[in-house]
């Protein structure tokens, strides 16, 4: 009975990971408001799999690994998609590359430029291996959360389609503005900058993290 229950914080970070993959397959097939709810539904996740783990005092090496693997995917590979999909909507090339192998001609549809979103799981990855690699932990975070980094580009197409958003469209519709805003989060989520963390003092019995990393 006691493994079922050291494995209960894992099921639940198993179940961000579940949506991180589901999120991205919607991104993919541009259904941006199921892909948002669904990042949103992983973010949870999230918060409560490190509060029961906590709450048991079943933490572990492996749950804090596995947590940073799920957040790399719903919340950094994610917005990257959605972001990639936005930058072909901004209007950009797309060029078809081919490659023979095998007397096979394989062709390849890419957008060189949109590439550029994938630097948004590439600075997740950074800031959650730096995370971990802390030997000491503080009542604040450094630098932007990548939770509130992925809520916020998953949630610009809904700005950009919502009537009340109409003013900012045509700015999250410029590919320029888009880099801006990447490389602009990728330097927040991995600054240095002390933020304010939502959590309840451990002393009280409970620990309530809001975007834990």
């Amino acid at each position: 009975m006691k493994k079922v229950v050291k494995q209960i914080p894992n099921l639940i970070t198993s179940a961000n990971l579940l949506c991180g993959c589901l999120a991205s397959v919607f991104a993919g097939l541009n259904q941006f408001e199921a892909a948002f709810w669904t990042v949103l539904l992983g973010i949870t996740f999230d918060l409560f799999d490190g509060m029961i783990a906590r709450s048991l005092n079943i933490t572990s090496d492996l749950g804090l690994q596995l947590d940073s693997l799920a957040d790399v995917i719903t919340s950094g590979f994610t917005p990257g998609i959605v972001v990639y999909q936005l930058f072909i909507r901004s209007g950009i090339l797309v060029h078809d590359f081919k490659i023979n192998i095998f007397s096979e001609t394989i062709v390849f549809s890419i957008a060189p430029l949109a590439l550029i979103a994938f630097f948004l799981p590439i600075g997740a990855a950074f800031r959650l291996a730096k995370f971990n690699s802390l030997q000491s932990k503080s009542s604040d975070f450094f630098g932007l959360p990548t939770p509130a980094n992925a809520l916020f580009f998953c949630s610009l197409p809904l700005m950009i389609a919502h009537p009340s958003f109409s003013f900012v469209a045509p700015l999250f519709k410029s590919a320029h503005v888009l880099i801006f805003l990447i490389f602009l989060s990728v330097f927040m989520m991995n600054s240095n900058w002390r933020l304010f963390s939502l959590k309840i003092n451990s002393k009280s019995g409970i620990n309530i993290f809001i975007f834990p990393l």
